[in-house]
């Protein structure tokens, strides 16, 4: 990274007194005084990240005017030159440069609210981008009419009405963007050498939006225990949509058969723990196998909880079974209390519903269920016994 030998005395003096404030000396004071107080150090100091923000803003105009890059280090464009020397992605390096340059035009009045903390950078750069998507000679009002509503609105809807505002300056050029767009699309799977798998897409408007709203129930906590992150959520709930789709047969015949998960394992190759979660809610077919791989023989498959089971617990239990959950029946897995590699019966006195998140507790993190009442088994009340002692009391919710 490129560090001059140093710094402007007046840039100097500021970055030393910024970074006078993230020491823990400065966190001690502001434990000590009031909610207020804290509110406005943060106002204050998205202040300041916006001003610097402006300032660099100005310098980056200054350094790409005079050809700078090039008389420094022979580089292409000042682009690349913020790539190399300050290490900034190419999209954050592209997007300085155009700011740079907007701000010597139509864009001069927005950086300068910036600068006076009256609209963030966050919202410049919308404006920016929103202006890029109208015609030239509409830019300058379209400008206007972004900058002031970023005065009065958060970002997102500053994003919306920039879309909006270039559907209706600019039909034809939103259409064709809107058809690039959807051109644009992709998802890929990559497996990886740990047995994870990388996925990487790029959406258009109308898929992203249907994909938010499927995944939107999910992102709430299944209960105050529930640690996971907004992203881990993110990805269980598109696995709980998949699974409820391939449950319901709601997905295209491929192969004389609806598309699910197999899996073919040596019987010692499967962890037990996580061969029991699997084995709580699926078909299994066992497959023998020579000492070349070739099957010889091939068993029947075991459906483990009929279509008319499922629909008896989904009555009984409303959804997920455990305290405080709500997922419904449609994301959730029927589990046996006794697991069925033990002998469990496949019955529904023996089975309550639990979403993926709670099954895997039971599983994978030493939480067990527990029966009150043998003669009525899950049909009555049900213990759920932490790893460290805690204990809740489960019972069906009914319709």
């Amino acid at each position: 990274m490129f560090r001059p030998s140093s710094l402007p005395a007046q840039l100097d003096d500021v970055v030393q007194i910024v970074r006078s404030l993230s020491t823990p000396e400065a966190h001690e004071r502001l434990t000590q005084v009031g909610p207020d107080a804290r509110a406005a150090w943060l106002s204050g100091l998205q202040q300041l990240t916006d001003a610097v923000a402006a300032a660099s803003i100005v310098a980056t105009d200054a350094f790409d005017a005079a050809g700078d890059a090039q008389t420094l280090a022979g580089a292409a464009s000042t682009q690349s030159w913020l790539r190399g020397a300050l290490r900034l992605t190419a999209g954050e390096a592209t997007t300085r440069v155009q700011l740079a340059r907007a701000s010597r035009g139509d864009l001069r009045r927005a950086v300068e609210k910036v600068r006076d903390g009256d609209i963030t950078y966050a919202h410049l750069r919308i404006v920016d981008r929103g202006v890029r998507q109208v015609p030239p000679d509409r830019q300058a009002e379209a400008v206007d009419i972004l900058t002031d509503l970023a005065e009065v609105a958060p970002v997102a809807d500053v994003r919306v009405a920039a879309q909006h505002l270039a559907h209706v300056l600019d039909p034809d050029g939103s259409l064709s963007r809107n058809e690039q767009q959807f051109d644009s699309r992709y998802l890929t799977l990559a497996p990886l050498m740990d047995g994870m798998t990388a996925v990487d897409g790029l959406l258009d408007s109308e898929a992203a939006a249907l994909l938010t709203n499927a995944l939107e129930p999910f992102l709430t906590p299944a209960d105050a225990d529930d640690r996971r992150t907004a992203a881990q959520r993110r990805a269980d709930g598109l696995i709980q949509i998949v699974q409820s789709a391939c449950d319901h047969r709601l997905l295209p015949v491929a192969g004389g058969e609806r598309p699910h998960l197999q899996v073919v394992v040596p019987r010692d190759a499967v962890h037990p723990v996580s061969l029991a979660r699997l084995a709580c809610d699926a078909q299994l077919t066992a497959l023998l196998l020579d000492e070349h791989g070739v099957v010889v023989d091939l068993g029947h498959t075991k459906r483990l909880f009929s279509p008319q089971q499922r629909k008896l617990l989904a009555a009984r239990d409303g959804g997920c079974r455990w305290p405080g959950c709500t997922r419904p029946p449609a994301h959730s897995d029927a589990h046996h209390v006794q697991s069925w590699l033990d002998g469990g019966p496949t019955d529904v006195t023996n089975a309550v519903l639990l979403c993926r998140f709670h099954h895997r507790n039971v599983h994978e993190r030493g939480w067990r269920l527990q029966v009150l009442d043998s003669v009525r088994g899950t049909n009555g009340p049900v213990t759920v016994c932490g790893p460290e002692g805690r204990t809740l009391t489960s019972i069906p919710r009914g319709p």
